[in-house]
């Protein structure tokens, strides 16, 4: 595939502008970069836009990036595969006539384009989609290496323009912060811990091996120990740790797309036929509420 003249990266976060520079590179000739939160910029980086008034729902200016697409004549956008990404990369996908490729656990370049691959059929099969001549890729977390920072330039300021939505109240959310995608040790949970106490063991665990805490989508989203940005899976977070743990977890291919890179991988289940052992390097089957404090206990004496 030759590189695309032009891609506009969306970014809200810092790291997520970072990978998006090191992508960009990667399929990109030239690079902007559409800031939804605070200035950042990255190595390979050509132009910096920001939000004029961050006060502002980044729904108002949805007309003025749909204007800069137009008439900057970008043949690529990359957007961060967050709620806010995803509406951009909506916009974007509805003014270049094309269709916006998500939830990619693979992107790559193809021979006409981008080609990103999803898992469909719940998991059972993987759905291959190209871009061709113009594309819109939402990004998760960790797909790619984090590109070096460099100092911003003064950015050209993004100015709120009707677009028939007004905000009326905002309240700010309390989100647990991490950065699991560049962990290099990871434990990870799922079903198997089914309340605050095996939660707590889990999270002793992970404090004695100097890890971060990662989860399987129904242990935020349906049991809500942990927050969403803690998801490891298809549509979650992509981690690539030297080292993962993965307790109480069945291994449904909907997490481990987002595990399977690690270079060690330890499971405990109760379950001798989860499927996780045939994907793991070691295995231990066995209730973790009491596998967890002899592991701890073997740590502490080692």
């Amino acid at each position: 595939m030759n590189k695309f003249n032009k891609c506009l990266i969306i970014a809200q976060s810092r790291l997520a502008a970072l990978e998006l520079g090191s992508a960009g590179k990667e399929f990109a000739q030239e690079l902007s970069l559409v800031c939804l939160g605070a200035p950042v910029s990255a190595e390979g980086v050509d132009k910096v836009y920001a939000l004029a008034d961050r006060e502002q729902s980044v729904t108002a200016y949805s007309t003025a990036i749909a204007a800069l697409i137009k008439e900057q004549g970008y043949q690529l956008v990359l957007a961060e595969q967050c709620r806010n990404g995803r509406l951009m990369a909506g916009i974007a996908a509805a003014v270049l006539g094309v269709g916006v490729q998500t939830d990619a656990f693979q992107i790559s370049a193809g021979e006409k384009g981008i080609v990103t691959k999803k898992l469909s059929y719940g998991g059972f099969a993987a759905l291959t989609e190209e871009s061709g001549s113009c594309g819109v890729i939402c990004v998760g977390a960790g797909m790619f290496p984090a590109a070096e920072e460099k100092e911003a330039s003064e950015p050209e300021l993004l100015s709120p323009l009707s677009s028939g939505i007004s905000t009326l109240e905002r309240k700010e959310k309390l989100v647990q912060r991490t950065n699991l995608a560049a962990a290099r040790r990871v434990v990870g949970v799922g079903r198997g811990v089914k309340d605050a106490e095996s939660l707590a063991l889990a999270e002793k665990f992970a404090s004695a091996m100097e890890a971060e805490l990662g989860c399987t989508r129904p242990v935020a989203e349906e049991d809500h120990l942990l927050p969403t940005s803690r998801y490891i899976g298809v549509s979650g977070v992509t981690v690539r740790p030297e080292v993962y743990f993965a307790l109480g977890i069945s291994g449904q291919i909907q997490h481990t797309a987002g595990c399977d890179q690690a270079g060690l991988i330890f499971a405990v289940n109760k379950d001798e036929h989860a499927p996780i052992f045939k994907g793991c390097d070691f295995g231990i089957v066995g209730d973790l509420n009491k596998l967890l404090p002899k592991l701890m206990e073997a740590l502490a004496n080692k």
